[in-house]
């Protein structure tokens, strides 16, 4: 769920050939090399090369599913129970190979309404037998589950919420470790400043990175969120986007390359809502640009987030078909907010009656239905 931003070719002699390499051997040598150590990846579960996904069978893996509630999001308790029960609609009447589940690790608190006072700290037990219930409801069935903290949107943590998120994502990477279809998703939509992006992002996800690869030594797949709630965009227009409002396009790679080590197995995400169809735009040709420029970077993306609340929700009625008429071409997944839709993004009309072709929502749940 995101925050309305609305407010808002050559020849050379041989003797200068070898005069280059001289001068860069003895360089490499003084200065020990440009070398970086690499975590090693598990080579029996998902991987990244490149742009793309490969499953443990390796073969490419082009996520399609929908975010589905966790564990203590924002009131919607009876919603994880329906979680579990939503496996078969999940799996064999939308064919979805992935769900994202939600998980709040502080007091909800929205817009000044509590609606629940369970923390991470106070109900770890509660947490994990909830997570573990969703992890191998859906994972024996080979759908992916990535796992979420969803407690910072449009903003960073600060103090001892760095503490606290460092212990959730050691607590997961060392119980899911061995579970290749257990992915990561660090932090939903992280900060909102349009126009350059905050170093926040950067240090941040590092220490949460490294907590799992190095402390925790889990190389499940970790999935990272663009800034600018999310959207990394920070414009709401059809043109392209600058390269300094966007984390992936202009330090995607400090995340996979840092403190003298290559993390491999980052993909990144994006969410697609009012930067993406503000007043009704039609904006194919900006994602298909800003796909382009992350592919050619060479980072892995996938769409974490898309949808709307029907006909009048001007600001994100086109988003899904911009998704669904760009990215599968590029080979980029989607995923739908929301599956559960407490907030009114609904892939189907009446939740209480079977998904059918009578019962979809247009523009929204008929292309999550005819990309099966």
């Amino acid at each position: 769920m995101t925050i309305n931003t609305n407010l808002k070719p050559f020849k050379r002699s041989s003797r200068i050939f070898f005069l280059l390499t001289f001068f860069l051997t003895l360089l490499l040598s003084v200065s020990g090399g440009f070398h970086f150590d690499k975590v090693e990846a598990q080579t029996t579960g998902f991987s990244v090369k490149g742009t793309q996904i490969f499953d443990p069978e390796q073969k490419s893996f082009i996520p399609l599913g929908a975010n589905l509630v966790g564990w203590n999001y924002y009131g919607w308790d009876t919603e994880a129970q329906s979680t579990l029960q939503d496996v078969d609609k999940v799996e064999k009447v939308w064919n979805f190979n992935i769900i994202r589940a939600s998980a709040g690790l502080k007091e909800q608190v929205w817009e000044g309404r509590t609606y629940s006072t369970k923390t991470w700290q106070n109900n770890r037990q509660e947490a994990l037998s909830a997570l573990d219930k969703i992890v191998d409801t859906y994972t024996k069935r080979k759908i992916v589950v990535m796992l979420e903290a969803h407690d910072w949107t449009c903003e960073f943590p600060k103090g001892n919420d760095i503490n606290l998120l460092k212990d959730f994502w050691f607590t997961l990477a060392k119980r899911y470790n061995n579970n290749p279809y257990v992915w990561f998703n660090l932090l939903n939509e992280p900060g909102f400043t349009p126009g350059r992006v905050e170093p926040e992002w950067i240090t941040t996800h590092q220490q949460l990175i490294k907590t799992i690869r190095t402390d925790a030594k889990a190389n499940n797949i970790i999935v990272v969120d663009g800034t600018q709630c999310g959207q990394d965009a920070g414009i709401w227009g059809t043109e392209s986007i600058p390269e300094q409002n966007s984390a992936i396009l202009s330090h995607g790679k400090e995340l996979k390359q840092f403190d003298g080590k290559v993390f491999p197995n980052i993909v990144f995400s994006l969410h697609m809502y009012d930067q993406w169809g503000y007043q009704g735009q039609r904006m194919d040709s900006k994602l298909s640009d800003y796909l382009d420029r992350v592919h050619a970077k060479g980072h892995a993306i996938l769409i974490g987030e898309v949808g709307d609340r029907g006909q009048g929700d001007t600001n994100h009625r086109e988003t899904t078909g911009t998704a669904f008429r760009v990215a599968p071409q590029k080979g980029v997944g989607i995923l739908a907010w929301h599956f559960q839709p407490k907030d009114g993004f609904s892939l189907v009309k009446d939740r209480n009656a079977e998904p059918s072709p009578s019962n979809l929502t247009p523009g929204f749940g008929q292309y999550f239905w005819d990309a099966r």
